[in-house]
């Protein structure tokens, strides 16, 4: 994909297709079932998923919000402007699709709705990797496609758990209200408090040698810890991944420093 132009991750994404049941599986069911053992894909979904989430965390090292002053609010209504469109997009499918997939247990009403809030949700990873090979991250267009597209996912994300909430118990405006509020919640503590608290334990040293393993299981753990935490919340923890990179202490030495310990596992094994 290189040699005609395209970044890395759409070959990734072909060589996925290639591989998957679409091809491989429909040529060779035998090779791939021996490839990939169906007691082997639960597995390799979880170490796929800290790959990403170690990505995303790095992609948020990136992100510089002083680039977004003044930006903040066009950035909003771009991001949600994406979501109303492919949304309506979704529903009109939905009409089509009813017939054929959905069972008569589910209600027309959370059928359209889940279709429009599916086609909204944005490839997070895969802009971001777009973004990182087009060397854009640091621009003010990669920072404010990023925040677009983070601002996008946790709207998607809590439209979801609104129809969820629509489709089986009805408390629509209490979930929506508890997922907002609980965001919010945890975007001010990773900044009001894990931020601050990350200023006096990792270096300012200029050395890249300056972190220490102990620094970096640190940063490992507020990794994790935040992607559970919006797990737990009702928002993909792609998000949390992304604000943790994001609160981490702005200095270049430190950012390239924390990239060469994890990015090589992340982006290439991972």
């Amino acid at each position: 994909m290189r040699r005609v132009g395209q970044p890395s991750v759409i070959g990734e994404i072909l060589g996925g297709l290639v591989l998957g049941p679409s091809l491989l599986g429909w040529l060779a069911p035998a090779v791939a079932g021996f490839v990939f053992p169906t007691g082997s894909m639960s597995a390799l979904q979880s170490l796929s998923q800290v790959g990403v989430l170690l990505f995303m965390f790095t992609v948020g090292l990136e992100l510089e919000p002083a680039r977004l002053r003044g930006h903040a609010e066009s950035a909003v209504a771009v991001s949600h402007f994406s979501i109303v469109v492919p949304f309506t997009m979704g529903v009109a499918l939905s009409l089509w699709l009813y017939g054929t997939y959905a069972t008569p247990t589910v209600p027309f009403h959370g059928f359209a709705l889940f279709c429009g809030i599916a086609m909204s949700i944005t490839a997070f990873p895969v802009l971001a990797r777009i973004l990182e090979d087009r060397q854009l991250t640091q621009t003010p267009l990669g920072t404010t496609a990023l925040t677009c597209a983070a601002v996008d996912d946790v709207t998607a994300w809590s439209l979801l758990a609104l129809v969820v909430a629509i489709t089986t118990s009805g408390g629509a405006v209490t979930t929506l209200g508890t997922i907002v509020l609980a965001t919010a919640a945890f975007v001010w503590l990773m900044y009001a408090g894990v931020r601050p608290w990350l200023r006096r334990v990792l270096p300012r040293d200029q050395r890249v040698d300056a972190l220490t393993k102990g620094q970096v299981a640190t940063l490992l753990g507020v990794l994790l810890a935040s992607a559970c935490a919006t797990e737990v919340i009702g928002i993909h923890g792609l998000f949390g991944a992304f604000v943790a990179g994001a609160i981490v202490p702005a200095q270049p030495s430190l950012t390239r420093a924390i990239r060469d310990r994890i990015e090589s596992v992340s982006a290439v094994f991972l």
